[in-house]
């Protein structure tokens, strides 16, 4: 094998390994399960490529062999050191603790917000607002966390909740200040929907821009997730990359060069890591995004797939958690897929080569099936069963999503201007998104009527 070859072949069979450890590690013993799982994998691979190891010497059989095991054991081994490693001493469950550290992490919700401290998540009630810096003393009782959240929590390194503890504040402040400036930027953002939509509408467009899902109901995301459509909100590199192809379709019908579209295009991304704040998944989510972008322009599948095994290999050595319990990076990944080698099979299929543009529709369908196509096991597998219903869903609302993401951006810039003039810009959108939820409430209503 050539080089490029062995290293995008140990790249996957160390991301098994890895993902083989996720799921052994919910297990008892799960050293012996791991060792087992990677045995039966190497045996499988071996017997699918018999026919080209017949042929082959007995030292390169042996060879290939140790290489297959040896990659998957690497992945093993670096998923329990780094757990090992960055694993901290579990709290005090269940007894009352007094603590003081520094919120690296806050989010408001509809009736409360969620403050992280240390390795503990905090609820408590809306108001007094605490921030991203503030040095807080807290007085509770830890608890453990238990059903679906518990893997959702591993890759964010929680240990523990805490449910409207006693806090008092102690300073402001002491954070890092470029990202207490990208909140506020953020921030921004979520004011200026809420300044020109009604609340459902703002909160959804938050949704759609930020993944900022803080603010939904409960009734809300039950639909969504009923309706298959929550992978909407789900920051991922798809979504980035699909308002990124917008603006590169838009400026390409301005006549401007390829180079400097895709420039734009990338400064948008960019953009979009500043806006959000700047955290680990936004800007795990922008580069599978920018590699989204660089599939649909080049699709040179050959050399393509090591720059997305690379990028893939370097997140999980980062955090190798995120494999197998962030779903932003799953779809990020399966969409990258889908555009890679799904797409053009389906242009050749079809006959459908040609220019991509906003109004070219072939293309814009062609680039949201594949990426569909691609990340439905991920949906299906974390947002619920699958519904035909769902499909439909889908397939009258992903169209327009693009479009109404751009005009979320239009809005906060505008709004930087003159709320007036942001307010305007929201008309178009309020119709976009008027129709999209009507679309996932009678879709939710139909899907009830079988129930």
């Amino acid at each position: 094998m050539r080089l490029h070859d062995i290293f995008f072949w140990f790249a996957c069979f160390f991301l098994v390994g890895v993902l083989v450890a996720s799921i052994a590690a919910g297990f008892a013993h799960p050293y012996w399960i791991s060792e087992l799982l990677v045995f039966i994998l190497s045996a499988v691979f071996l017997v699918v490529r018999r026919k080209s190891l017949v042929a082959s010497s007995k030292l390169f059989v042996v060879g290939r062999s140790l290489f297959v095991v040896l990659s998957l054991a690497l992945g093993v081994a670096y998923f329990f050191t780094f757990d090992v490693l960055y694993k901290s001493d579990p709290p005090p469950y269940g007894q009352k603790v007094v603590f003081s550290g520094i919120v690296s992490d806050q989010e408001q919700r509809i009736d409360n917000q969620k403050l992280v401290v240390s390795n503990i998540q905090i609820a408590t009630p809306r108001y007094p607002e605490y921030k991203y810096g503030d040095e807080i003393k807290v007085t509770g009782v830890i608890k453990t966390i238990e059903g679906d959240w518990e893997n959702y929590f591993k890759k964010e390194n929680i240990a523990g909740l805490m449910g409207f503890p006693e806090i008092e504040l102690i300073s402001r402040g002491n954070g890092s200040k470029i990202k207490s400036a990208l909140l506020e930027v953020k921030g921004f953002f979520i004011s200026s929907f809420r300044k020109v939509f009604p609340f459902d509408k703002a909160a959804f467009m938050s949704g759609l821009v930020l993944g900022e899902t803080a603010e939904f109901s409960d009734e809300f995301k039950e639909k969504l997730r009923a309706t298959g459509t929550s992978h909407l909100v789900a920051l991922s590199g798809y979504n980035i990359a699909i308002i990124a192809s917008t603006v590169s379709s838009l400026l390409g019908l301005w006549w401007f060069t390829k180079r400097f579209t895709f420039a734009g295009s990338t400064l948008l991304i960019f953009a979009f890591v500043l806006m959000t704040g700047g955290e680990a998944s936004v800007v795990r989510a922008a580069i599978m995004g920018f590699l989204v972008l660089l599939a649909d322009k080049f699709r040179r599948v050959y050399h393509f797939r090591n720059a997305v095994a690379f990028t893939a290999l370097a997140m999980v050595v980062v955090n190798p958690k995120v494999l197998a319990f962030d779903i932003g990076f799953q779809l990020s990944f399966m969409a990258l897929i889908g555009i890679t080698y799904l797409k053009p099979w389906l242009e050749k299929r079809l006959k459908w080569e040609g220019r991509a543009g906003i109004i070219n529709w072939r293309q814009n369908l062609l680039t949201t099936s594949a990426a569909q196509v691609a990340v439905l096991p991920v949906i299906l597998y974390h947002f619920g069963t699958f519904s035909p219903i769902g499909v439909l869903a889908n397939v009258l609302i992903l169209e327009f999503i693009p479009l109404t993401m751009s005009f979320g951006f239009f809005i906060a810039f505008a709004a930087m201007i003159s709320t007036p003039l942001a307010w305007i810009i929201s008309w178009p959108a309020s119709i976009l998104m008027g129709y999209e939820l009507g679309v996932i409430d009678l879709c939710y209503r139909i899907i009830n009527l079988f129930i």
